[in-house]
């Protein structure tokens, strides 16, 4: 029994440390697949030092990806940056608050997070409950 229980545990640890690596592993920006995708977004004449560049996007490999003369170039805003127009993360700074100036989307709530956390955990407890009737009964 203790090592069905240490193996569940190790199982949902490392669950929960995929859980919690991931928001922290995407990207802030977007990879387009296509020069229509980058114009969708209304992203033109995009340079090789620019993240979201790749060679396939670069038809004529000059270092310059989903050319349009029509348009200019923009760069994505520095890290760190709110670009204007984004609502900010809270309306009010609680007093004695941080005021870090990185502003959260609204779709990274957690609460799906904390929903499949709950479930996981109570899998384990189950599975722990239910080994150890076993365990007694034999």
């Amino acid at each position: 029994m203790n090592k069905t229980v240490a193996g569940a545990t190790l199982i949902a640890g490392l669950g929960f440390s995929a859980l919690a690596a991931a928001p922290a592993s995407a990207l802030s920006f977007p990879l387009f697949e296509t020069c229509e995708a980058a114009a969708g977004a209304g992203v033109y004449n995009i340079p090789v030092e620019d993240p979201r560049y790749t060679a396939e996007l670069d038809s004529d490999s000059d270092g310059i990806a989903c050319e349009n003369p029509a348009y200019a170039y923009v760069p994505l805003p520095p890290v760190g940056d709110v670009p204007i127009g984004e609502v900010p993360q809270i309306e009010h700074m609680p007093v004695g608050g941080a005021d870090t100036g990185v502003a959260v989307p609204a779709e990274q709530d957690g609460t799906a997070t904390i929903a499949v956390g709950a479930a996981a955990l109570a899998a384990v407890a189950g599975g722990a409950v239910l080994a150890r009737r076993r365990s007694a009964r034999a």
